[in-house]
């Protein structure tokens, strides 16, 4: 396993809770002013699965090569790999 990627794995996921700490910081506590908390949820949730992808990787699953970030490649029961995100992807091409 390569420590860079892992150490930059845990410096992304450090990233996201500081964010969501800063999110729950801003949230106004009388409910009367609008948050922009969407855009920094989308933000979080793209930081998450860049984290889980590069973690995943240096863990030795497959990934798919057509989603960004990578996705992790599942096994039906007939043994056939699929990613559940895009569905386009076989065994053979599995990267």
């Amino acid at each position: 396993m390569d420590i860079d990627a892992l150490h930059s794995t845990l410096l992304s996921i450090s990233l996201v809770s500081d964010k969501l700490r800063t999110a729950r910081e801003n949230l106004p506590a009388n409910g009367h002013h609008a948050v922009d908390v969407g855009t920094l949820l989308d933000k979080v949730e793209g930081d998450l699965r860049m984290a889980k992808a590069t973690l995943a990787y240096e863990l030795g699953f497959r990934l798919c090569p057509h989603c960004w970030p990578p996705e992790l490649i599942a096994i039906d029961r007939s043994g056939r790999a699929h990613c559940p995100t895009c569905d386009q992807i076989s065994y053979d091409r599995a990267a």
